[in-house]
């Protein structure tokens, strides 16, 4: 019989000494202590969590020392942010509440704050697109011939069309797969349409969403540290104003 050591069990991390607020992660990530902000963020170009990474760091006003790097995937993002080890730099890794494999992530890597920071954003408008050559081909309907692609979290729209669902990473990549002439239709965004010239068929809406940031690895300790240097100099700087009031 084989005997497991309870050693071998991981456990997810405190928050303590970490900024909780908004206004509490904003001053942290403009610290001088946080040198470089990197936002793993799922790719191609014209996904939500690329666009909602972009209206953070605008928000948190450190666009100067912040990049977005895009991934293939959200687990890609994760693994490229715990890789982050650099003097000052801090890594984010992308998901939102929607991701069909959101539950897999977090449980997978509980070493990470997988929901740190929360963004608020309403989705750039979702849509069922097609290249201009097909459009006069669905006069009458759409043929159930046709291929649909779609990230798998978004597929559901499109249950009643009839049609084979081509599952790819992204909304972006799957605006690629019609621009391409891989598949007939796609699921996908305002910006990823309108940038690969494709035709708006359907319009389902821009409800609001959650996306988050999560931060693992030695960006964790670097936003700690980073935190606990703020409230030093707060608390060193209280006296003084005390005693000018």
């Amino acid at each position: 019989m084989k005997h497991t050591h309870l050693s071998v069990l991981a456990a997810f991390p405190g928050r303590a000494g970490l900024p909780n607020s908004s206004d509490e992660i904003q001053a942290t990530m403009q610290s001088p202590d946080i040198k470089r902000i990197m936002c793993f963020a799922l790719g191609p170009e014209g996904t939500n969590i690329s666009q909602a990474a972009m209206r953070w760091i605008n928000r948190m006003n450190v666009s100067e020392k912040s990049d977005i790097i895009l991934c293939d995937t959200p687990e890609a993002s994760l693994a490229q942010a715990q890789a982050v080890d650099g003097d000052g730099a801090v890594a984010l890794f992308g998901t939102c509440a929607v991701y069909f494999a959101l539950h897999k992530l977090f449980f997978q890597h509980p070493g990470a704050l997988t929901f740190f920071i929360e963004e608020v954003m309403d989705l750039d408008e979702m849509q069922l697109a097609t290249s201009p050559t097909h459009v006069q081909a669905i006069a009458d309907g759409v043929p159930d011939t046709w291929q649909v692609a779609s990230h798998p979290s978004p597929a559901p729209l499109v249950r009643n069309l009839g049609c084979e669902v081509k599952l790819v990473n992204s909304n972006a990549k799957a605006a690629d797969e019609v621009a391409q002439g891989n598949a007939e239709l796609c699921i996908t965004t305002e910006s990823a349409r309108e940038s690969r010239g494709l035709v708006k068929l359907h319009s389902f809406g821009s409800p609001a969403m959650v996306f988050f940031y999560g931060i693992i690895g030695p960006s964790i300790e670097v936003v700690r540290s980073a935190y606990a240097r703020l409230n030093s100099q707060t608390w060193q700087e209280q006296p003084l104003v005390q005693a000018a009031l």
